[in-house]
């Protein structure tokens, strides 16, 4: 069905088990070639890669909502509910009873499926649920077989993050939840890929190529996005929000929970690195 590499939070804590925070969202693929578009990665002019883009959400919002909605349902069998969310077409909600009260920690698994995104470079790997884990006896499988996007260019994806962050405007307010970035990239920096993901630059220049191409913002600054520019560090409106944010987080991380003074520090230290 044109499903999907696996990126970000399920692959870093789930794969690479880099992370200990607990994430309702699942971030997909979907794989351009099952809407029957041109190929987005080709070369044309700025205008005609603005007007595929465009037709590429609105195919894919027409699948999501038809197809991939119906085949969700399917596989819940009744068990949970499923539609697709009112803000962002590009999502499924699946609902689920909640055992406990909390703002911030939904009772739903959101998979956000983003047709405008790079799988590459990928491995196959074996994934397990923490339910199958603490409960092995209820699942007749316990693994399944996904292809997940390498930590490598997460590393560089959460790093333009922060660094496009680190541009916001004044007044131009932060996505909720984009402190889990911040923690992301701080363990990133304390494990074996931050020295594979320095040592692939280009990598660093293909995700900022890929962001430019699909997901231009003229505050972003990507032609800073490279070694001796790239900035990591918040200061001002943004440090605030990213610190508020960071704190009601908090509940969400299962292992140690660093202080967000540590997270600055290891991330300063990782941006100092990279700009040398």
């Amino acid at each position: 069905m044109g499903i999907l590499p696996e990126r970000r939070f399920t692959v870093l804590s789930k794969v690479y088990h880099l992370i200990e925070r607990f994430s309702e969202d699942i971030d997909l693929v979907l794989d351009w070639r099952v809407l029957g578009v041109e190929n987005p990665l080709a070369e044309r002019s700025k205008t005609k890669q603005i007007q595929l883009n465009e037709a590429l959400n609105e195919q894919a919002q027409q699948y999501i909502g038809r197809e991939l909605l119906g085949l969700v349902e399917a596989a819940l069998d009744g068990v949970c509910g499923c539609r697709v969310d009112a803000d962002d077409p590009f999502v499924i909600d699946v609902n689920y009873p909640a055992a406990f009260p909390d703002d911030y920690l939904r009772p739903e698994v959101r998979l956000e499926i983003g047709p405008l995104a790079s799988w590459l470079p990928y491995e196959d790997r074996q994934i397990s649920c923490y339910a199958a884990e603490a409960f092995p006896k209820v699942f007749e499988q316990h693994e399944c077989a996904v292809k997940v996007i390498k930590a490598e260019r997460t590393f560089w994806e959460k790093a333009t993050i922060l660094h496009h962050e680190a541009h916001r405007p004044e007044g131009n307010l932060q996505p909720p939840r984009y402190s889990r970035h911040y923690y992301d990239l701080a363990k990133m920096a304390e494990s074996p890929v931050k020295a594979q993901a320095l040592t692939d630059p280009e990598l660093l220049a293909s995700v900022v190529e890929f962001k430019q191409r699909f997901y231009p913002r003229g505050w972003a600054r990507y032609d800073l996005a490279k070694p001796g520019t790239l900035v990591l560090v918040p200061e001002g409106h943004v440090l605030g929000a990213v610190r508020s944010d960071y704190k009601a987080m908090e509940n969400m991380i299962f292992g140690k929970v660093p202080e967000f003074e540590e997270i600055l520090a290891v991330l300063q230290a990782l941006q100092e690195e990279i700009n040398a």
